[in-house]
């Protein structure tokens, strides 16, 4: 198999790899244009050759990649922090603020109580 073509632009060029990791870090094209130093012209012919699918589709699809790598930390620092189980819960479930704040007390509980959990059984509950 012939290896991923490499784009030469005037300040770096662009692999596969610094591609998808642009991508993932939700690199815009104009971000990626100016990093590289070429034209969406370019960058366009490049992608379709190395990918054999337009720009737009492979950033949509690649910055997924960048998503999960982001909820993948948020758990591991749930596990170690009710501060921020309770930031999460706020920010996922902003009415649980409204009417009867009892079964959101509870959840608040549940969670917290998740933290003092054995390490052990931490592991095997997000493994």
């Amino acid at each position: 198999m012939n290896d991923p073509p490499i784009l030469r632009g005037l300040r770096r060029d662009l692999t596969r790899e610094i591609f998808e990791d642009l991508a993932a870090l939700q690199c815009e094209p104009p971000e990626i244009l100016g990093y590289i130093g070429t034209t969406p012209e370019k960058l366009e012919k490049w992608c379709r050759k190395t990918y054999r699918k337009p720009l737009e589709d492979m950033l949509r699809m690649i910055r997924q990649d960048g998503l999960i790598a982001i909820r993948r930390a948020s758990f591991e620092q749930l596990k170690k922090s009710a501060t921020i189980i309770t930031q999460q819960y706020n920010r996922f479930l902003p009415q649980a603020g409204s009417g009867d704040r009892s079964s959101a007390d509870d959840a608040i509980r549940a969670f917290t109580g998740m933290v003092n959990t054995p390490e052990e059984t931490v592991r095997e509950l997000f493994e």
